[in-house]
């Protein structure tokens, strides 16, 4: 009874529309508010106050067991304490965002983007779940949203300390008050100074509420993704290893691109058994082909393309035995980035076959400023 009730608070409905021939989930719009002083987003209160670890009692001098980020390498875990508020019902962890990291930090741009955010974000969530909540190592944690608004501006590669808080009253517990799933909004906090705000839905399943959700594409799963596609080049995607490249050559025009995901094991992603691909390497490759097709289609070096904002939809699994392929389905000027090409809203759609496993928007610009403030809607 429990489980059905598990999957049944994980579906969410799905709109659709026909995109030259393809099913894809209706794309997430990235809106700006009315009020504008001097050509930027008036600033409301935040809505967490700027807390620091030592004010919220957290320490930052080790990191929490690598079981709770669900990583296997101790440099890839960035969360060092949680706790949970009485006075205030919120939960926070505190931590430090990758400085020099082979994948997080391989980027010709020196900000922290909205997907390093969203990775600190995720660990943090997890950490709190295993620790405070008393989720069991053993259980998966399968994201279906993360739509992540960057409200000031980036932090850049260095910042002392970052925090995540959020409502305990997001916690979705089961009829024995067990929890099953924890939603948003999650707020970041980086050396003292709110800069974003993460609203979406992650589950947190038994082993055998998982299993029924995988049925037989879980069972019939490769141990490692399957086939060969030859990757981009580094510097056409802002990256400098080639390790770091997911996603293979980009064929079509540059706002209709489309390519493969590199059907590979890098180690932030692949440190522990899996069936099939994480979404927040599908989305990473997303981000690479939208960071291509963006400097191809408006001239601009790939060192001055900068991504803000991410609304990540992920409607289903994607497996090992094929590499999903990607495609641009919706490019829009961004008008609060400024005239002409100066920025795009671009929504990449992730298939295998006929099925849409993912649609990933993201708010890309030109510059070494972030532009002005956006809202997921």
């Amino acid at each position: 009874m429990h489980r059905a009730h598990e999957l049944d608070g994980l579906r969410r409905p799905q709109r659709h529309h026909r995109d030259r021939g393809l099913n894809v989930q209706t794309t997430r719009q990235i809106t700006r508010p009315a009020d504008r002083v001097s050509g930027r987003a008036a600033t409301a209160a935040p809505p967490w106050p700027a807390y620091t670890p030592d004010e919220l009692g957290l320490s930052t001098t080790t990191t929490v067991d690598r079981r709770c980020a669900h990583k296997e390498s101790g440099e890839d875990v960035f969360i060092n304490d949680v706790a949970r508020h009485q006075d205030t019902g919120m939960l926070t962890a505190a931590g430090t965002l990758p400085r020099a990291h082979r994948y997080f930090n391989d980027s010709v741009i020196d900000q922290y983007d909205a997907l390093h955010l969203a990775e600190f974000m995720r660990q943090g969530l997890e950490v709190i779940a295993h620790t405070l909540l008393g989720v069991p190592l053993t259980h998966q944690f399968v994201l279906r949203t993360v739509h992540l608004l960057i409200t000031e501006p980036a932090a850049p590669v260095g910042a002392e300390h970052a925090v995540i808080a959020f409502s305990e009253k997001l916690v979705r517990r089961n009829a024995s008050g067990v929890p099953y799933a924890a939603a948003g909004p999650v707020h970041c906090i980086v050396d003292g100074r709110p800069i974003a705000r993460c609203d979406g839905l992650v589950g947190f399943l038994a082993p055998e509420t998982y299993s029924a959700m995988r049925g037989e594409d879980g069972r019939r799963r490769p141990e490692a993704p399957m086939g060969r596609v030859v990757p981009e080049r580094p510097q056409r995607v802002g990256r400098r290893f080639p390790e770091n490249v997911f996603i293979g050559r980009v064929t079509g025009p540059a706002r209709e691109a489309s390519c493969l995901l590199v059907p590979h094991t890098p180690p932030t992603f692949f440190d522990r058994p899996l069936d099939h691909y994480p979404g927040m390497m599908i989305a990473e490759g997303a981000r690479q082909l939208a960071v291509l097709s963006f400097a191809e289609a408006t001239g601009t070096p790939v060192d001055r393309v900068h991504t803000h904002d991410a609304a990540l939809d992920f409607t289903s699994f994607a497996e090992l035995d094929t590499p999903p392929a990607l495609r641009i389905v919706s490019w829009a000027a961004d008008e609060a980035a400024g005239a002409g090409d100066a920025g795009a809203e671009i929504t990449v759609a992730a298939r295998q076959g006929t099925r849409t496993t993912s649609t990933c928007t993201f708010r890309v610009f030109i510059g070494t400023e972030t532009p002005s403030e956006g809202r997921l809607s």
